[in-house]
């Protein structure tokens, strides 16, 4: 490569990357506000169980020891109480978003582009996780997970401002039955993503796949010449009537989509589908919801 075209290309990525930058501040909000709007309907995550954080009076049960009573409460009643305390062994979510470059498209200005709509999902996700006391990784990004304010200000960082390519799935180290969510466009077909999964399915891990897609691609709104150009490089396709090749297409997307559905249910896992031109927040509380119980 010639110093002219490297100096392009770096030229380049700098104004990708500045461009992303300007984004982060407006895209963190959109997350923080879809956190906050849903925080009331969702169920908390707390529960009874073993440690030192106080989380409510219950009435005393016929198998509890005298040592477990409350003096202090059950004497402004003419009930015994129990003081339980908050279940503290903090769930493990580690998250992963696309980075190809066919992941960062839009067919209309009007609608986000893929990734940033999953990076939103994703910050939200993290977001409630972290406040509920559980941690969080990005996979491809992070060696540990975190938690915390700080843990969180750098996954939310990592979420929307860099990427990993699928082959990081492979390679990811699973402790503890952890659970995953993971969200793509899933075009590359079930074979790849059944391969790359096989890591989480030895380990028992059990997640969500998140399938977001822009409307065109579920649509296929094209008529007459067309030029189909692949993101990231590759020959352009031409289409005298591009309608005409829309039933195969149509066809195709479907049966990859219920491909991938079947994967899911062969994990164990949750299949979610998001389209762009819609509100992100049925997506955001179905991924929540997915993960949120069987806290250990």
């Amino acid at each position: 490569m010639s110093k002219a075209s490297t100096r392009s290309l770096l030229a380049a990525n700098r104004h990708d990357a500045d461009a992303l930058a300007a984004r982060f501040p407006a895209l963190l909000a959109e997350a923080r506000k879809l956190s906050t709007s849903l925080a009331h309907g969702l169920h908390g995550r707390r529960k009874s169980g073993q440690g030192e954080t106080f989380w409510q009076f219950r009435r005393a049960r016929s198998e509890d020891p005298y040592s477990a009573i409350d003096w202090r409460r059950s004497a402004r009643s003419d009930n015994l109480f129990v003081r339980e305390t908050e279940w503290e062994a903090a769930q493990t979510v580690w998250l992963w978003r696309d980075g190809r470059a066919g992941f960062s498209w839009a067919s209309d200005k009007a609608f986000p582009l893929k990734r940033d709509r999953a990076s939103v999902l994703l910050t939200a996700l993290a977001i409630n996780l972290v406040n509920g006391g559980e941690r969080v990784g990005v996979i491809g990004q992070m060696q540990r997970p975190v938690h915390g304010r700080g843990g969180l200000e750098r996954a939310g960082r990592k979420l929307i401002l860099h990427s990993s390519e699928p082959d990081v799935l492979r390679t990811l180290a699973l402790i503890g039955q952890p659970k995953a969510v993971i969200i793509s466009d899933f075009y590359e077909g079930v074979k790849a993503w059944e391969d790359r999964l096989q890591n989480f399915k030895s380990a028992g891990v059990i997640g969500a796949l998140v399938q977001v897609y822009d409307p065109a691609e579920e649509d296929f709104p094209y008529k007459g010449r067309t030029e189909f150009i692949e993101p990231g490089g590759g020959a352009p396709e031409m289409f005298g009537q591009a309608q005409a090749i829309a039933p195969l297409y149509n066809a195709r997307f479907e049966q990859n989509t219920e491909s991938m559905a079947q994967l899911a249910r062969a994990l164990g896992w949750t299949f979610i589908r998001h389209r762009t031109d819609r509100g992100a927040a049925p997506a955001f509380l179905s991924i929540y919801q997915s993960i949120a119980g069987d806290v250990r």
